[in-house]
């Protein structure tokens, strides 16, 4: 019976592979309002025997940059990263610049790591300036201070990044090393990067793989059904 055992393998790599997209996709529908988040992708391709093999990626595609009026809220136009100092040591890379300020009046992530500089703010002081270049202002007692910059990073290859919790993503040998600037790119302040997720596509996207994987799972019953009555058969 090798065409059933075939099938049933097909069939079950199917749906291990509709089981990755589905979730894949849902992860891009729950991150429809995470400023700077970049969607994933599930490409799927035929391996051998025909059972299809998933391959995960990140499309790191611009998403619209949407005014807040929140000083503390950068969009980065363009190629690069902000850089964040974590607190078990090393760097990580973020699209996310929903800043906010330390318990010392550090500038710091939605996780509360550092942007590094890093950028002292003085509690005295009024809300910070970013000019587009990243250079940080804050005006104290009528004076202008220079607080440092924020500098971007990016990567020979975006799509080699490893992405890790905090919508942060880590360096790999796929994506290179991180080069300091981001050339053409600039800082917006008072807005986010939305997400570059489209809800429509995902949904279809959803749609489709539901529909493949219930198929999938049909198959495997039907299948394993037939073979249990040809071995009572056989008997």
């Amino acid at each position: 019976m090798p065409d059933l055992t075939s099938a049933i393998l097909t069939a079950a790599g199917s749906l291990r592979a509709q089981g990755t997209v589905l979730g894949v996709t849902a992860d891009n529908i729950a991150n429809l309002d995470t400023p700077g988040y970049k969607r994933g992708e599930a490409i799927l391709v035929s391996g051998v025997s025909q059972i299809p093999e998933v391959f995960l990626r990140r499309d790191f595609s611009q998403g619209a940059i949407a005014p807040t009026g929140n000083p503390n809220d950068l969009a980065i136009a363009g190629n690069g990263f902000f850089q964040v100092q974590l607190a078990a040591g090393g760097v990580a890379f973020t699209r996310d610049g929903s800043l906010g300020l330390s318990a010392n009046a550090v500038l710091v992530d939605v996780n509360g790591n550092p942007i590094i500089g890093p950028i002292q703010t003085n509690p005295a002081g009024g809300p910070v300036s970013v000019a587009p270049d990243g250079i940080v202002t804050q005006t104290v007692n009528g004076t202008t201070q220079v607080l440092g910059q924020i500098d971007l990073a990016s990567f020979p290859n975006n799509g080699g990044l490893s992405p890790a919790s905090g919508n942060l993503f880590t360096p790999t040998e796929a994506s290179g090393q991180p080069i300091p600037g981001a050339g053409g790119s600039q800082i917006v302040q008072g807005a986010i990067e939305a997400p570059n997720v489209d809800l429509a596509s995902e949904f279809i996207t959803m749609i489709t793989a539901k529909a493949v994987y219930e198929a999938s799972a049909k198959v495997i019953t039907t299948a394993d059904t037939m073979e249990k009555r040809l071995l009572d058969i056989a008997r």
